[in-house]
């Protein structure tokens, strides 16, 4: 059985039915005739899967190091001067452009920028499970949406269970999961020193006033990826 890596990695002339310049032309078998058996034919499907993930992380660590960047040089930009991880003080330019390049709107922008900073800093775990492809992205959105908010101690003992779940499930059954573990862990009473605001269910929660248009933005662009209400 031959490699799925040379599968994955066969530029656009040796892919069968594309001319050399990658553009389709009439197949009756295309990748099958390729394949000794159906195993391998999902595998190679799969490797494919794995390299987005991988490029998820690299991109979120990319994404990430500009934005220090900007934040660091506020001189340059239309942006107040504020500290690297103060995500309230973005400069406009520099979503704008973004959202621009991504061809998305300037909120979902916001919510990548957001994602990207919490991927690298507070979920390191999670950043190298996705660059090694052992979860997808919506596996990452999901852990990141369902410890947001938790203290340190329940945020990383509730990150290692997802990720050990993340690579047997769906992010949707990732995210049952991921739900009852995060009402336990706020359950009234759970901790003595645990504020009170951290003890009501999520719906209830009063909304802080440091709960900036990102955050807001980050819940609407991310549903499937965010505790429901």
């Amino acid at each position: 059985m031959r490699s799925n890596k040379v599968l994955v990695a066969r530029g656009p002339v040796d892919v069968p039915g594309q001319s050399p310049r990658g553009a389709a032309v009439p197949r009756e078998s295309g990748f099958a005739s390729g394949f000794a058996d159906l195993s391998e034919a999902v595998d190679a499907v799969a490797a494919i899967d794995s390299l987005l993930s991988s490029l998820a992380a690299s991109r979120a660590v990319l994404m990430e190091s500009v934005r220090e960047w900007v934040a660091d040089q506020p001189e340059l930009f239309d942006a107040p001067e504020v500290e690297a991880d103060d995500l309230a003080g973005l400069a406009p330019e520099l979503v704008e452009r973004l959202a621009k390049a991504l061809r998305v709107p300037e909120g979902s922008a916001v919510a990548l920028i957001e994602e990207s900073r919490a991927l690298v800093h507070e979920h390191p775990r999670t950043l190298a499970a996705l660059r090694g492809g052992l979860i997808s992205h919506a596996h990452a959105q999901t852990i990141l949406g369902y410890t947001d908010g938790l203290r340190r101690g329940n945020r990383v003992a509730l990150e290692t269970r997802l990720l050990k779940h993340a690579r047997t499930t769906t992010p949707g059954e990732l995210s049952l999961v991921a739900r009852a573990e995060r009402e336990r862990r706020l359950r009234p009473g759970r901790r003595a020193d645990q504020p009170a605001h951290r003890a009501e269910p999520l719906a209830r929660r009063p909304e802080p006033q440091v709960a900036d248009r990102s955050r807001r933005q980050r819940v609407s662009a991310y549903p499937t990826g965010r505790p429901m209400p």
